[in-house]
């Protein structure tokens, strides 16, 4: 069997009910298929399918139109039926020798297209022949059946259903180039109602600009040249006031029934008009009452419709929806759609409704209408780059772009101006070119701080994360003289909280970086606390990146948590994906390792849908991050190899700082010092990464001897740790006690570091470094508990690395080894009493009654006791004794 088949995407299941029925015929049987489904639905395409797929003798005819069966006949088989009544027995078995004859070289495929073209007299012949096939290795293939003719009694019936939503998908994802962004193969797979035809050839009636996410989609998406002329087809069956009706449904789309019913009635149609589309399956009302029109029937009875026509429908669906407060905003838009040229009074009005409602798809293209509507460039610059903002905010950057390069800045209002910075900034570093975003952002604060505070603070803020994440002290001095020049003016006119925490975190940052950690650090927790009240997903995000930037990791992830909340709720898509990413990279230093894989495929493929960068830096850091708690050295290598070498721009401290964490779970301590000292240590190290990475390579000195580079990455740590750092403190005690290499008493604290139980990592690295220390001083009962201890939570966690290092550690103390240990010599008198009972077949009621302690007291000591001899169960439990 051959694979080179047509494609035909998403008829998996059809293409094998085909493989079925050639399989019969090969076994001497024959059969009939008729292939049923609506225009465009693929029935051609499968049919072209059964050659390639039997590998047999085929033979393939389109049927004419009006053809005879007679005419038909001569050309399948090569003979003249005799009489041309395709009922008589004559003519039926003149037709089944010559399937007879065709066939005794071996089975046979014969395939018929476009029936439903044909004479009726041809359907009715080989309607005759599928009943009667069955003595002869034939399969009888029939495409395209007259619809409300009665199909052949005792054929197969494949009847072709619209595609799901993934396969329509894949179909315009096939047709478009490959830097199509998400949103619009998406929009084009649901316009076209899973029809594959359709899918194709709205796919290809898209501009340039439409296929790379500039210009936005028309509402509904062109019909090709196929569903247009199929429409003309359907509209021949329908009365000039139900293609009117169905011109109101397809422009009202998704409107209430009675809405539209009385928007058909001011254009002097009846009421019950839609109810005959309705019947007529080209109208879907739900259970809330909302008429749809049918995919992809609405694109084509939309565009196929005369212009005036179309504006005259929607003047009356603006009429209808006017005095509805609910729908202010789609009134305002049908107005607009209802205008032929410039109307400055529709587009003003449209504008200040417009300033009044959320980002959405809806007032995206309001702004561009209202744009349309005015003669006045400064007027069109503004509703340009508003339009510019909302296609930003809902997740399409190229579009926002586009937007702003149509608007025309040069010379135009500053806050404008100010206005399209921040869009061109956000989408450049979206596009991976950080120093490109720099420029704009910072040239965009400049000027807003004069006319725009408000926007002035949000830039100043996007330019400060953008210094802190590329580990540029430059770029963080501009930064902070942003921040310097946000006078009070930029407190009244804004979120005082947020200004606030601007102005007091960008020079702050500078001093971080230059290792100026007093008071600095004191000063940003001061100012997060503050920053719990705010409440824009935006600035919570500000908030996290703080966090980040002086070790609260805790912080960081609960702002990530809100601002992802927020987002959502708000319909928010554009930072969405960085907020995740965020997100899984706290999570991911956390060791809370599928929580943070949701996050990171979630924030990746958003980015993806939105046409944005998913193979920068930030997106290889955080799934490097992921690799090394999957243990995975190839991938984590993987993703830094992608990084090195693109230049400053792209840092790779955090790509390096994965690989060396890696290797310290893995117990490769040498490796790990190679890659750690020049992130750590090195002249160009990255100010923020080089502190978080400090107890990796802390560990890996201790374990190789090296108490030079001990000395040496703990001195700014602990500075750092001083100042205040919430996770450096939680993570300081277990690097004392490591340097130290022989106090109990420092591994005690270090247990019990403050906000340790809310870094489950941490609680188990400290643990098993505890239990590592013990086993060196042969104290291996002791050392068991900790590693234990280690071992939950990292089993919890599921952390492949960890917890082969930690069992290794547990092996070589003894673990399984109970003939090693001397029994009385570990087990407390009573603990030993317990074992042996138990050992010797008791359950723990009656050891607890014979002992006159509760069931819980014996279960704890029993616990004890597997933990001290390295044993699972009360089965092993007996073998021990007798050692």
């Amino acid at each position: 069997m051959t694979t080179d088949l047509p494609r035909v995407t998403g008829r998996e299941t059809e293409v094998g009910q085909l493989g079925e029925a050639l399989d019969r015929i090969r076994a001497g049987v024959g059969g009939a298929v008729v292939i049923v489904g609506e225009f465009g639905s693929g029935k051609s395409a499968l049919g072209r399918t059964v050659g390639p797929l039997s590998g047999l003798p085929t033979r393939f005819v389109r049927a004419r139109v009006g053809e005879h069966a007679r005419e038909l006949s001569d050309r399948l088989f090569g003979t003249t039926l005799v009489g041309d009544d395709v009922e008589d027995v004559a003519a039926v078995n003149s037709a089944l020798d010559a399937l007879e004859d065709s066939a005794r070289g071996g089975p046979l495929v014969v395939v018929v297209d476009d029936l439903d073209r044909a004479d009726p007299s041809a359907r009715r012949l080989l309607g005759i022949l599928a009943r009667r096939i069955t003595p002869f290795p034939v399969l009888l293939v029939l495409i395209g059946w007259r619809r409300g003719e009665a199909l052949p009694s005792g054929a197969r019936v494949l009847r072709l259903h619209p595609l799901s939503t993934g396969d329509s998908a894949a179909i315009v994802r096939g047709a478009l180039v490959p830097s199509a962004p998400d949103s619009v193969v998406d929009d084009i797979a649901a316009a076209s109602g899973g029809n594959p035809l359709a899918a194709r050839e709205m796919a290809a009636a898209l501009t340039s600009d439409e296929v790379v996410g500039r210009a936005g989609l028309p509402v509904p998406p062109r019909p090709g040249t196929g569903w247009t002329a199929r429409w003309r087809v359907i509209e021949e069956g329908l009365s000039e006031t139900a293609r009117v009706a169905m011109l109101v449904v397809a422009a009202g789309d998704g409107l209430p029934i009675g809405v539209l019913a009385l928007a058909c009635m001011r254009l002097g149609l009846g009421r019950d008009d839609v109810d005959v589309l309705e019947s007529r399956r080209l109208v879907r009302v739900d259970e809330s009452d909302r008429a749809w029109s049918r995919r992809p029937h609405r694109s084509a009875a939309f565009h196929c419709a005369d212009a005036v026509l179309r504006r005259a429908v929607h003047r009356a669906l603006a009429d209808e929806l006017q005095d509805n407060a609910d729908f202010r905003l789609l009134s305002a838009l049908h107005r607009c759609s209802a205008e032929d040229g410039s109307a400055e009074d529709v587009g003003d009005e449209l504008e200040s409704i417009l300033r009044n409602v959320e980002a959405s798809p809806d007032a995206l293209i309001g702004w561009i209408r209202a744009a349309e509507l005015t003669t006045n460039h400064d007027v069109r610059a503004r509703r340009l780059v508003s339009a510019g903002l909302v296609s930003w905010v809902i997740g399409r950057p190229a579009q926002a772009d586009w937007l702003v390069t149509r608007a025309g800045l040069t010379g135009r209002d500053i806050s404008i101006a100010g206005t399209a910075a921040q869009i061109r900034g956000a989408v450049a570093l979206s596009r991976g070119l950080p120093a490109d975003a720099l420029r704009i952002l910072v040239d965009g604060a400049g000027a807003a701080v004069r006319r725009d505070p408000r926007l002035a603070v949000d830039l100043a803020a996007r330019v400060t994360g953008l210094a802190w994440w590329g580990g540029r002290a430059d770029w963080a001095e501009k930064a902070s003289t942003l921040a310097a020049s946000l006078g009070d003016s930029a407190v009244e006119g804004s979120s005082g909280l947020f200004t606030a925490l601007v102005r007091m975190a960008a020079p702050a940052g500078v001093a971080v970086m230059q290792d100026d950690f007093r008071p600095a650090v004191g000063d940003l927790i001061r100012s997060l606390r503050d920053a719990e009240n705010l409440v824009e997903p935006r600035e919570l995000l500000f908030a996290a990146e703080v966090a980040t930037m002086i070790g609260d990791d805790v912080g960081t992830r609960l702002f990530c948590e809100r601002a992802i909340r927020v987002m959502r709720a708000r319909g928010r898509a554009t930072e969405l994906p960085f907020a995740l990413q965020l997100h899984a990279l706290v999570l991911a230093g956390q060791g809370r390792r599928e929580a943070a894989r949701t996050n990171a495929d979630e924030g990746l493929s958003l980015a993806a849908h939105a046409g944005e960068e998913t193979d920068g830096a930030f997106q290889h850091t955080v799934l490097a991050h992921l690799a090394a708690l999957d243990g995975d050295t190839a991938s984590c290598e993987q993703h830094r190899s992608a990084v090195t070498g693109r230049g400053a721009e792209h840092p790779t401290a955090s790509l390096d700082w994965a690989a060396g964490r890696l290797a310290v779970s893995l117990g490769r301590f040498d490796d790990a010092i190679e890659i750690l000292v020049p992130t750590v240590l090195g002249d160009r190290r990255h100010p923020e990464v080089s502190l978080l990475a400090t107890p990796d390579l802390v560990e890996a000195a201790v374990a190789s001897g090296k108490p030079d580079l001990v000395e040496q990455a703990l001195a700014r740590f602990g500075r750092w740790c001083e100042a205040g750092s919430p996770w450096g403190n939680a993570v300081e005690p277990r690097l004392t006690a490591l340097a130290a290499g022989d106090s109990d008493a420092l591994f005690d604290k270090a247990c019990r570091a403050p906000g340790l139980a809310q870094r489950p990592l941490e609680a188990a690295r400290t643990r098993l470094a505890y239990g590592e220390h013990l086993r060196g001083k042969r104290r291996r009962v002791e050392a068991r508990e900790h590693l234990h201890a280690a071992l939950a939570v990292f089993e919890s966690l599921q952390l492949p690395a960890w917890i082969d290092r930690t069992r290794s550690v547990l092996r070589a103390s003894g673990e399984g080894r109970t003939h090693d240990i001397a029994v009385a010599d570990v087990l407390t008198p009573q603990e030993l009493d317990i074992a042996r009972m138990v050992s010797a077949g008791r359950s723990n009621r009656d050891v607890a009654g014979t002992l006159h302690l509760s069931s819980r007291t014996v279960e704890y000591h029993l616990s004890k006791v597997y933990v001290k001899l390295g044993l699972d169960s009360r089965d092993q439990l007996a073998g021990a004794l007798a050692d």
